[in-house]
């Protein structure tokens, strides 16, 4: 499993760029300006919507197959700062996954947004520590 921080010290794939920009991005003009990205690195509340976690799990369909595994699921609970990743997806595919078929449709995203959200709730509003530049 990837920490958060083993994970920004990587490069970023396209998608998670992308969904990093979409994030950041607040006047959306589609450049990340230098005060947009210095809000990641004060003290701050990360709280993140229902549709943005959505959006976040939609755009971790790393084979573009409409479905997530178990594995896009685990990279879409590291990207969004939750520990215990891989037991966390695990265990939320199996609570959300109504029809057995082992992956994620966009007819359960509901309920693995559901979970997501309950079990990761000081991920959502945890306090980013102030970084020196």
């Amino acid at each position: 499993m990837e920490s958060i921080q083993e994970i920004l010290q990587r490069p970023l794939s396209e998608k998670e760029a992308d969904c990093v920009l979409k994030l950041r991005d607040t006047n959306k003009d589609g450049v990340l300006e230098k005060k947009e990205l210095m809000n990641d690195l004060r003290p701050s509340k990360l709280q993140l919507t229902r549709e943005e976690i959505k959006e976040i799990f939609l755009e971790h369909d790393i084979d573009g197959d409409g479905c997530l595994s178990v594995g896009e699921v685990t990279k879409a609970f590291n990207f969004m700062g939750s520990s215990l990743s891989f037991h966390k997806a695990r265990h939320g595919l199996a609570l959300a996954d109504c029809d057995g078929d082992g992956v994620i449709s966009e007819e359960e995203l509901d309920k693995l947004v559901d979970y997501f959200e309950k079990t990761n709730k000081k991920c959502l509003k945890r306090v980013v520590p102030k970084r020196s530049v």
